[in-house]
């Protein structure tokens, strides 16, 4: 932990110079403030150790959760009015305020994602904790992948697992190949398509386990994962558990821009919010929940494209603690063409909407806890606001050169992807990743970070103005033999 600490320190310390740097009274203030409630997040998350709903709701120190979402959104709006002059160079605050909300929502995650990690040492520490338990894995048409998920799941380090996969009406040769394991106790279904949500209920309805652990066709986990998504349950308010999701095939810029997405955007924030037992998503590659409580709750909903987040914000409407451990792996392909990426996150963008007008009344009521006043406010930052503001920065900083400021664009570049390159170097040591990745830090400042913001932008304008009932999208996926020869 020490690497993590003094990674955390140095972010920290670089933090509070830039602003000398960038040499603007009001970031001056906005990232000094930072700094020192980051600092106080950090020692506090260390001292409490954890806390939950109902124990957060009473207690005084609720300010804590909101730093995660106030800080970033107050921070950069401060900027972008004290800049602004509608005489002058308008246009440069938009920048300013874009690499401000976006780097300030993961800054401020870094301490509790610290103190999640501390926690969680000495979770592991304890004995196993096992339970029944049942894998379901849904594939549809993932004759590439399925024979090494199936494999990797019989591998795991876990006594009398149920096994069980679901052929959603593939056209391929995923029944065939996963039909071989029938022998090894693999219990082999097949339905007509009727989408992924349909098969992991279809899947449900002969799971026999406790704890039901979902994973993608083609993902393959550790040998250690399911005893460490199981543990969490051992505190009984835990009701589901999401995993730690890493990219496999790290094999283009494409690709290697999104592993270090996974690592300092995605994990971070969910390892954050893990803290408050509110994780964001249960993914989809690798999730585990009571199955109990997810038939209480209705099981996966067909009515969005992002099922998993659908019945993660059900569960903890429901008064449930969602954890999400760093050391239960499952490594996923990720999209490694353009056009891949696009029908992914369109999916992902449109039905994560989908899912804020669907349990919108989570905005408003605060007896939802978490939901109301961190998890919703998070994604409707990271979805629609940053976005916005992230699009907003390139015809800003066009004109900004066109006035001759071309030499301010090249600095406030450089100064964010020093801070975010810092950021990255912290969430490497966490999950004990490559530091070598941290060199596509500066792309997730400029020119990666942007396309993810048009497509955000595009699947909020489609679902919140168009009214489009969106359909699934699919990235095309090449498999693991593929991978491991590029």
């Amino acid at each position: 932990m020490r690497t993590v600490y003094l990674t955390a320190a140095l972010t920290l310390f670089t933090v509070i110079l830039t602003p000398f740097i960038v040499s603007s009274l009001s970031v001056w203030l906005v990232f000094t403030a930072s700094s020192i409630l980051c600092i106080a997040v950090l020692f506090y998350g260390l001292k409490k150790g954890k806390f939950y709903r109902e124990e957060l709701r009473r207690s005084r120190y609720a300010f804590v959760s909101y730093a995660l979402v106030i800080t970033p959104l107050a921070s950069s709006l401060f900027i972008l009015v004290e800049e602004f002059n509608v005489l002058g160079e308008w246009y440069k605050p938009i920048m300013l305020s874009s690499f401000s909300i976006v780097y300030l929502t993961n800054f401020m995650a870094v301490p509790l994602a610290v103190a999640s990690k501390h926690r969680e040492k000495q979770i592991t520490a304890s004995m196993p904790y096992i339970v029944p338990l049942t894998v379901i894995i849904p594939a549809y048409n993932e004759e590439k992948w399925i024979g090494h998920c199936i494999e990797a799941v019989l591998e795991a380090d876990y006594p009398s697992k149920e096994v069980i996969v679901v052929d959603d009406g593939s056209t391929d040769n995923t029944y065939e190949v996963a039909s071989r394991y029938a022998s090894r106790g693999v219990t082999v279904l097949r339905k007509p398509n009727g989408g992924k949500a349909s098969a992991l209920n279809y899947g449900l309805l002969f799971a026999t386990g406790e704890v039901v652990v979902c994973i993608d066709a083609d993902s393959i986990i550790g040998r250690e994962t399911l005893k460490n998504i199981v543990k969490p349950f051992m505190d009984p308010h835990v009701v589901g558990v999401a995993g730690n999701v890493k990219v496999v095939n790290q094999v283009n810029w494409l690709t290697k821009n999104q592993a270090l997405e996974y690592l300092t955007q995605l994990n971070i924030i969910r390892r954050a919010t893990s803290f408050f037992g509110a994780v964001q998503v249960m993914p989809g590659p690798l999730a585990a929940f009571r199955r109990q409580q997810a038939i209480q709750v209705g099981r996966y909903d067909r009515e969005t494209l992002t099922e998993d987040f659908d019945i993660t914000v059900k569960l903890q409407k429901a008064g449930g603690v969602i954890q999400a451990p760093s050391n239960a792996y499952a490594y996923t392909e990720a999209p490694s063409k353009l056009s891949s990426l696009y029908r992914q996150r369109l999916r992902w963008y449109r039905g994560n909407t989908q899912v804020l007008l669907r349990h919108k009344d989570a905005l408003s009521n605060p007896r939802y806890g978490f939901l109301n006043y961190l998890i919703f406010p998070l994604l409707v930052t990271q979805q629609i606001v940053a976005p916005i503001l992230g699009v907003l920065a390139i015809p800003a900083a066009v004109m900004t050169i066109l006035a001759g400021g071309v030499a301010y664009v090249i600095f406030l570049v450089l100064v964010f992807s020093l801070l975010q390159t810092m950021l990255s170097f912290t969430a490497l040591a966490l999950d004990g990743e490559d530091v070598r990745l941290a060199i596509y830090a500066p792309y997730a400042v400029v020119g990666y970070k942007h396309l993810l913001d048009i497509f955000a932008v595009k699947a909020v304008f489609d679902i919140l103005v168009l009214r489009r009932r969106p359909r699934w999208t699919r990235a095309e996926k090449v498999g693991l033999e593929a991978v491991s020869s590029a």
